[in-house]
């Protein structure tokens, strides 16, 4: 067996194909990888690389395992993929969107056939027409996306993604931030480097395919940090260290799981937290190779006796710390009285933690370090701390995505920490504002508030913005609302619960409106636990009786309704708003107002991002959609018969069936596409709003896509 690292330009060129063993899973990566990858492409691209154009210097992908492929001698080399046929597909996929928008935009210069030649298609071999051949059930899907054009199932979803988005950053309307096509496939041959794994006619696949895929433990790059400084100590200075340092920190940031395992997610979280600071483009992904090369360039001139004393500095460093993040973790704690970081500022960290934005916690750190050590002034902390709140509740509030703020907020420690003179606070509301990082106006929030279903797009947040309506109308009995859960005044089930349903439809509203409000925050009250579950499918008459009796004040103002329609439910929301937008400050400079098409392509865009999240075989229908997106059904039928059939095709009527009110191109479309909808596979608005929290996540580098225990991830 042969490794070697190498980049992808050299994997692909020359005469081969790439051959997926039928014992291989379908191709399965969905839109959280995809931006994965997407991502570190664009990261890449914005780099300085090495001028040697051998030197491999770039992004490290993982690794491919190769296995000759069993037959007579040919001119064209045959590969079995053993490992990594995931990222190689997503790979010539990539390369296969790259050529056709190109082709589609004119680029200057471009040849499509040079990407078709020397990557993808064995122009002058019959046998194996394409570079690669995935296994029996994806290859129809990979013939017609790559080789003929038209985008086909999950493999033509992965197209689709790429197009978009390689037009969105070759047109970008910022000129400073558009990329050039040609820096692109060549960033991406030049720079994403994977490790090529050889093995010999000898060895045994199967036996191969099975310990690379065995549970086995991996080093996390918290282990990899430590042993980077651990390497520039003796045996004596090892063992202090280990003992002083690290095992304190690993006993508060690591947990042993269910299987056995050990969960260091925390730490590496931490270990991130602290690098952004430093090199703001780091991901919890490259922290490791982030660290390794600033500790290195640290260290290049020190004498070996210096190496060693500042590695201990650093694991003394990073200890201190270690104790500022844990003091994040419960700053109310009374063990923390009589620290020296006022009530106050931990009062603001509580708040930020409630809220629980993880792309938050570099600069929560850095505020918290820089105030314990007086680099600024406490009451700063707090009054940067609540403008980053204002930030976050009134994205929320507006509907605005969160699958962006990890790549807009955690370069902003770096960004204060070089601010010069001016006011720590003035120069991060100056951040704020800046177009790209869309902090709503009030008439932005209040446009859109009444149509965002909230419940499912900041689920764990509503609590945090009921608690804060109920402490702003100044209730009249302190109540512990951290106990209370979350009631819909109208039920989710109001298709299936007959009082509701009649007491609809006999004051004429149309089923489709009030589904679109079910998830609003109009809609939403807090209740104690036990209560909720009793109470859930009453009828409105019933539940205005018991709110009216409730010790808290949201609650007494919905006793005081004499109906509960959608239009009730809207009124409120903006009311519930507006209470909310008095309390937190909106951009230093208003936006322009955004424009009705711009909305309506938002709409498409957050409908085919949610698609495009479905695992294989994974889909939901029209009326979960209308929950999801807070729309009404013409709406959301309009958006769908928008997409391309490779993504429409996963939006079903209730029965699993192609819907009858596809436009005859998509339906003929989706008919040629289809599969058969299990119905265990069926993802109603409550699933879709959780797989999209999940999917964000995962494309911020938070969480493990591939964990089994998804609980107690959020380092806050």
């Amino acid at each position: 067996m042969h490794a070697a690292e190498t980049n992808l330009l050299k994997l692909l060129q020359g005469s081969k194909v790439f051959l997926v063993p039928n014992f291989q899973r379908r191709y399965s990566w969905r839109r959280a990888e995809w931006e994965q990858l997407w991502d570190d492409l664009l990261r890449e691209c914005r780099r300085t690389h090495d001028s040697d154009a051998q030197a491999l210097d770039g992004h490290f992908l993982g690794s491919v395992v190769l296995h000759p492929a069993p037959g007579g001698a040919s001119v064209l080399m045959k590969h079995l993929v053993v490992d990594g046929q995931q990222r190689l597909t997503t790979v010539l996929i990539l390369l296969a969107a790259m050529r056709d928008v190109g082709e589609s935009l004119q680029v200057e210069g471009w040849n499509p056939e040079e990407y078709n030649v020397k990557y993808l298609v064995n122009a002058y071999d019959d046998t194996y027409k394409d570079r690669l051949v995935p296994t029996k059930l994806d290859r129809k899907a990979y013939e017609q996306t790559v080789r003929h054009r038209v985008p086909t199932e999950g493999i033509g979803q992965a197209y689709s993604f790429f197009a978009k988005s390689i037009k969105a950053a070759v047109n970008d309307p910022d000129e400073e931030a558009r990329i050039p096509l040609k820096l692109l496939a060549d960033t991406l041959l030049l720079h994403m480097l994977v490790v090529e794994i050889n093995t010999t006619p000898g060895d045994s696949v199967n036996n191969i395919f099975n310990r690379l895929n065995s549970k086995g433990m991996q080093l996390s790059p918290a282990d990899l940090v430590r042993n980077e400084l651990l390497l520039n100590l003796d045996e004596a200075q090892a063992d202090a260290a280990y003992e002083q340092f690290w095992m304190p920190m690993e006993g508060n940031l690591v947990k042993l799981k269910s299987n056995g395992n050990r969960d260091d997610r925390k730490f590496v979280t931490f270990l991130w937290a602290r690098e952004v600071v430093f090199e703001p483009s780091t991901t919890q992904s490259s922290l490791f190779l982030t660290f390794e090369k600033r500790f290195r360039d640290a260290l290049r001139d020190l004498p070996p006796a210096d190496r060693a004393e500042r590695a201990m500095e650093i694991f003394e460093e990073i200890h201190a710390d270690h104790l500022l993040f844990v003091l994040m973790q419960d700053p109310l704690n009374a063990a923390y009285d009589s620290s020296p970081v006022g009530k106050p500022l931990r009062q603001a960290l509580e708040r930020l933690g409630r809220w629980g934005s993880d792309p938050c916690i570099p600069l929560a750190l850095w505020l918290l370090k820089s105030a314990s050590n007086g680099s600024i002034e406490e009451h700063e902390a707090v009054s940067a701390i609540d403008a980053m709140l204002s930030y976050l509740v009134r994205r929320a509030l507006a509907g605005i995505p969160t699958n962006q703020l990890n790549r807009l907020i955690t370069p902003i420690a770096n960004q204060l920490a070089s601010r010069g003179d001016k006011p720590l606070h003035a120069r991060l509301i100056e951040i704020l504002s800046l177009p790209g990082y869309h902090w709503p106006s009030d008439p932005e929030v209040m446009g859109a508030v009444a149509k965002t279903p909230l419940y499912l797009s900041a689920r764990k947040q509503v609590n945090y913005l009921l608690t804060m309506v109920e402490r702003i109308l100044e209730p009249l009995e302190q109540v512990d609302t951290s106990t209370l859960t979350i009631e819909h005044v109208l039920p989710q089930s109001v298709l299936t619960t007959p009082g509701w349903t009649e007491y609809l439809e006999g004051s004429s509203v149309q089923l489709g409106d009030a589904v679109a409000v079910i998830h609003t925050l109009g809609n939403l009250t807090l209740v104690a636990g036990p209560y909720n579950s009793e109470m859930s499918n009453r009828t409105f008459e019933l539940k205005r009786t018991e709110f009216g009796e409730s010790p808290l004040r949201i609650n007494n103002v919905i006793a005081h309704h004499s109906s509960w329609l959608p239009q009730d439910i809207e009124a409120r929301s903006s009311e519930l708003a507006g209470l909310l937008l008095a309390a937190l400050p909106g951009p230093s400079t208003s936006p322009p107002a955004p424009d009705p098409m711009s909305l309506e392509d938002d709409q498409l865009d957050k409908l085919e991002d949610i698609l495009q999240s479905l695992p294989d075989e994974g889909w939901t229908t029209e009326v979960a959609l209308q929950e999801f997106l807070g729309l009404s059904v013409d709406e959301v039928r309009a958006l769908v018969n928008r997409l391309g059939p490779e993504v429409a095709r996963l939006v079903r009527d209730k029965s699993g069936g192609i819907p009858d009110w596809l436009t005859a191109d998509i339906g003929e479309a989706v008919l040629s596409q289809t599969f058969e909808a299990s119905s265990v596979k069926y993802f109603d608005a409550v699933k879709l709003g959780k797989l999209n929290e999940r999917g964000e996540q995962v494309a911020d580098g938070i969480f493990d896509p591939d964990d089994s225990e998804p609980d107690e991830t959020s380092p806050w």
